[in-house]
């Protein structure tokens, strides 16, 4: 497997053009790479950014939020947005030149026009897209990278059926594989000044290429979450 970082411009909110971006700094791509992409960057491309002097973060996050879990131990909320745990519904100031910069408003749409314009940039037949962003897990200091939208490919690997090294079947596992390489990528690509919001992974194995929206596959609602005890009551 290869992570292969890919230097671009700073993007400046409240708006730039990531497509062009994608046209000049790109190497080629080849069939079967998935190239990632951090959430901030698509996000200043469709103009989702807000000067901080004119906005009130507190009412973002209760508009941007799926949820809000107040506490009173941190000093922004921790919220549910995309199906995933994040800090402040993911609204970041930092890299972003006086502007709060939210998510994309649909992480998913997001990634089928950029899968699309490349799928025919480079005349690819199997290519996958994933838009990152960085979060914290319960017990660990530290930021790892999460997918919060993919396309053109299936998020996970099924084992159920398979069997183990001394031929016991598994009856649950599943690999979780874009979070998997988004985490990988996030190592490659930096938290601070870097300037490499893209990612290009290549030679990963066995993945499923798809032209569906597969979100459904990896998203589990909150009445079937496994971790539903720890928070369910604060919801």
């Amino acid at each position: 497997m290869q992570f292969i970082p890919v230097k671009t411009k700073i993007f400046f909110p409240p708006q730039d053009d990531l497509f062009s971006e994608l046209a000049t700094a790109l190497p080629p791509l080849y069939d079967g790479d998935v190239l990632l992409i951090s959430s901030k960057v698509v996000a200043i491309s469709e103009g989702r950014c807000l000067p901080i002097d004119k906005a009130d973060k507190s009412q973002l996050v209760e508009t941007e939020a799926d949820h809000v879990i107040k506490t009173d131990y941190r000093p922004q909320p921790l919220t549910i947005k995309n199906n995933t745990f994040l800090g402040a519904a993911g609204i970041d100031e930092s890299n972003g030149n006086g502007y709060f910069i939210l998510l994309p408003q649909d992480c998913f749409v997001s990634a089928q026009k950029i899968h699309a314009f490349l799928l025919e940039k480079y005349a690819l037949t199997n290519l996958g897209v994933i838009i990152t962003d960085s979060r914290s897990l319960p017990l660990r200091y530290g930021a790892t990278g999460v997918s919060l939208g993919w396309w053109g490919i299936a998020p996970l690997q099924d084992h159920i059926g398979s069997n183990d090294l001394f031929g016991r079947a598994f009856k649950y596992e599943r690999s979780n594989i874009v979070d998997g390489i988004a985490a990988a990528a996030n190592l490659v690509s930096g938290e601070t000044d870097e300037c490499m919001p893209i990612v290009i992974a290549r030679d990963i194995p066995n993945l499923v290429f798809t032209d569906s929206n597969t979100s459904a596959e990896l998203f589990s609602p909150l009445e079937d979450d496994t971790f539903r005890v720890l928070y369910r009551d604060l919801l």
